[in-house]
C-alpha cells in the first residue's frame, strides 16, 4: 500500500491525504508500501478452509480507476492498490513498522545515508536484471526537476541528495544532504522501476515495469485490470515466493465504488475480497472473514496567520476544551472508530506516539469558558463573546463529501456556540475545500484534516515552515518547541528518535495547533481465500485461493 490525491494545485504535493471509509474519489493520501504482516482479522471465515485451488484468479476490488500507473507520479490510492502486485519497494515494514528484507537483504544506516545491499537473483518482468545501478538511476530519475515527481519529499526529503551504486559488491548508497533518521522507512514508500520502465518512463502509464509478483496484462479503464503471476519470484518479504500451493495464477480488480455493489459482488461469489463499511459490513460479518484495520485521522487545524482567531493560543485551547471529542469521534465513525490520539492514522506505525495524546487539552468546557473571560472575550448581550470590539467569529469549513462530515460539524457547531462563539459553517466538496484551505486564507477552523501517515516527518512541513506557495504550511503554525524537537529527531535514527518525534507532537497537541478528532476502521471481507492484508489491499505473496 503506498502513496495516494491531490495535486500540487492545492500545494499538497509533499504529503498525501484523503477522504477515509469511502468508496469515492480520493484526495491526498500516503500510506507505506508492502507491509509484511496482516491487519486484524474477526468474523468467521467462509472460504478460508478447504484445499487449495490450483492456478484460480483472486478477484478484488478497486475505489475508483487508477488512472496513469507510472509509479513515479502517481498519488492515486487505487493505482497504488494496483501496483503493489506489479513492483516492489526496496524494504517492507513489520506489523511494528520495522523495516524487514525485500529487494534489499540488509542496510547500514547513519543520520544522513544507508547503504543497501541487494538480493541477487531479482528480476524485472522483462527478465532484466535488478541492480545497484538500476536503483540508483530511478532516485536520480525522481529528484530530477524535470520529472516533476509528487514523491519527493516523501521517499526522500528533498532533492539534496546523492547516490553511489556498486554493482560489483551489491550496494547502493544514498546520502542527504541534511540528516534524516527515518530514512531507511521511508524507503518503504519507493516502487523500484526496472527495465524498459527506467529506459523510457514515459510508457509506464498504462503499462507495468517492475519486480513485482504479477505483470499487468490487461486495462480495460473503469471497469477491471488484470494481472498474471511471476512464478520465478522470490524476492518477497522476509523472502517470500509467489509460486507455492493455492497462489492465484491472475489478479482482477474489478472497479466498484459502492458498498453495496460490493457486498452483493461479494455475497454472489463473483469477489474475493473488498473493502465494505457502513450498515453493508453488518450482513458480511456472519458469513465472511473480516479484517478491521486502522485507515487514517481526522484532525481538527485552526488557521493562526494574524488576523484569524486561532493567532491566539488562548481561543484555540478553549475551542479545543469545549469539544466532547469523544462524542464527536462516535458520529463520525458510526461508533466504528475511536478517539483521536495521533496526526498518524496508518499501521504500522514507524514510531510509536501514543504518549503524545497526554498534551491534548482535555475536555472542560467550564474551563474554557474561565480562559476566555481572563483573556477579555467576554459575552454581549447576543451571547457572542467579544474583545477590543471585535465580535469572537468562526468561519468553519469542511468537506461535505466525507461521511457523517456534517453530522460531525454540527457538534462542532453546537460546542463552540454554546462557549459564546459565532460560527459559520461552509460546506464544500472535496476538491474546492482543499483548494480553499492549501490556497486562501478565508476559513478559520477545519474539522476535516485527514492525514494517513506511517513516518511523522512526513506531516512536518505542514506543520511548520513557509506556506503557499513556497510551502505547505497551510495553517502558519509557528511552535518553536516543536521545531526544536523536529531538528534533533531528524538527527536520530531508530527509536530514540521516535521518542524525539512523540515528543514533538505532544508539543503541537499542547498549543492546540493540530487536534485529534476521530481514528477510522476500515473493513475489508473475504471469501473462497486465505489472505494477510497489506494496507487496503491483499499482501499479494500471501493470497491462497481455497476450495469452498
Amino acid at each position: 500500500m503506498l502513496l495516494r490525491i491531490l495535486t500540487a494545485t492545492v500545494g499538497c504535493w509533499r504529503l498525501l491525504m484523503r477522504l477515509h471509509g469511502t468508496k469515492t474519489a480520493v484526495l491526498c493520501v500516503i500510506a507505506l508500501a508492502a507491509t509484511a504482516c496482516s491487519a486484524g482479522a474477526s468474523g468467521s471465515g467462509a472460504g478460508s478452509q478447504g484445499a487449495y485451488v490450483r492456478n484460480g484468479t483472486f478477484t478484488s476490488t478497486l475505489s475508483q480507476d487508477p488512472g496513469k500507473l507510472d509509479p513515479y507520479h502517481t498519488v492515486v490510492a487505487a493505482a497504488n492498490d494496483l501496483l503493489s502486485f506489479t513492483y516492489d519497494p526496496l524494504v517492507a515494514l513489520d506489523d511494528k513498522g520495522n523495516p524487514v528484507p525485500g529487494i534489499a537483504t540488509k542496510w547500514h544506516v547513519t543520520p544522513s545515508s544507508v547503504t543497501l545491499t541487494l538480493r541477487k537473483g531479482v528480476t524485472c518482468s522483462d527478465g532484466s536484471a535488478v541492480t545497484p545501478s538500476v536503483v540508483s538511476k530511478d532516485l536520480d530519475y525522481l529528484k530530477d526537476p524535470k520529472s516533476a515527481s509528487p514523491l519527493l519529499g516523501i521517499v526522500l526529503p528533498g532533492p539534496d541528495f546523492t547516490t553511489k551504486a556498486d554493482d560489483a559488491a551489491g550496494t547502493v548508497t544514498i546520502t542527504t544532504g541534511t540528516p534524516d533518521g527515518l530514512l531507511l522507512p521511508s524507503l518503504a514508500a519507493f516502487f523500484v522501476v526496472c527495465g524498459s520502465g527506467t529506459a523510457d518512463p514515459t510508457a509506464l502509464a498504462r503499462t507495468s515495469s517492475g519486480s513485482g509478483p504479477y505483470k499487468l496484462t490487461e486495462a480495460v479503464p473503469n471497469d477491471h485490470y488484470t494481472l498474471v503471476r511471476r512464478d520465478a519470484y522470490a524476492w518477497g518479504p522476509n523472502g517470500a515466493r509467489i509460486n507455492v500451493p493455492g497462489a492465484p495464477q491472475k489478479i482482477v480488480l474489478k472497479i466498484v465504488n459502492n458498498d453495496t455493489t460490493a457486498a452483493n459482488l461479494l455475497t454472489s461469489g463473483t469477489l474475493n475480497g473488498s473493502i465494505v463499511n457502513g450498515p453493508d459490513r453488518q450482513r458480511l460479518m456472519a458469513t465472511m472473514k473480516e479484517y478491521r484495520f486502522e485507515n487514517g485521522g481526522t484532525l481538527a487545524v485552526f488557521n493562526e496567520h494574524p488576523g484569524h482567531p486561532g493567532a491566539d493560543p488562548v481561543v484555540r485551547k478553549a475551542l479545543t476544551q469545549a469539544l466532547d471529542r469523544g462524542q464527536i469521534a462516535d458520529v463520525l465513525t458510526d461508533r466504528q472508530g475511536k478517539i483521536g490520539d495521533s496526526t498518524m492514522g496508518v499501521p504500522p506505525m514507524v514510531c510509536d506516539d501514543f504518549g503524545a495524546a497526554a498534551g491534548i487539552p482535555a475536555f472542560d468546557a467550564a474551563a474554557a469558558a474561565a480562559a476566555l473571560d481572563e483573556a477579555g472575550w467576554r459575552k454581549g448581550a447576543d451571547g457572542i463573546r467579544a474583545k477590543g470590539g471585535k465580535r469572537l467569529t468562526l468561519t468553519a469549513m469542511y468537506s461535505s463529501d466525507r461521511p457523517n462530515a456534517s453530522a460531525g460539524m454540527e457538534l462542532f457547531s453546537a460546542a463552540w456556540k454554546k462557549l459564546g462563539v459565532e460560527v459559520k459553517v461552509k460546506s464544500l466538496n472535496s476538491a474546492a475545500f482543499l483548494q480553499a484551505v492549501f490556497q486562501s486564507d478565508n476559513w478559520d477552523v477545519t474539522p476535516e484534516i485527514n492525514l494517513a501517515t506511517q513516518l511523522p516527518s512526513q506531516s512536518v512541513s505542514f506543520f511548520s515552515g513557509p506556506g503557499a506557495p513556497k510551502g505547505s504550511n497551510f495553517a502558519g503554525i509557528h511552535n518553536s518547541a516543536y521545531e526544536q524537537l523536529v531538528a534533533q529527531a531528524v538527527k536520530t535514527p531508530g527509536r530514540p528518535g521516535c521518542r524525539l518525534w512523540t515528543e514533538a507532537e505532544k508539543a503541537l497537541f499542547a498549543r492546540a495547533d493540530v487536534v485529534p478528532i476521530a481514528q477510522r476502521y476500515v473493513s475489508y471481507f473475504g471469501r473462497g481465500a486465505s489472505f494477510e492484508m497489506s494496507g487496503e489491499m491483499p499482501l499479494p505473496t500471501s493470497i491462497r485461493l481455497r476450495a469452498h
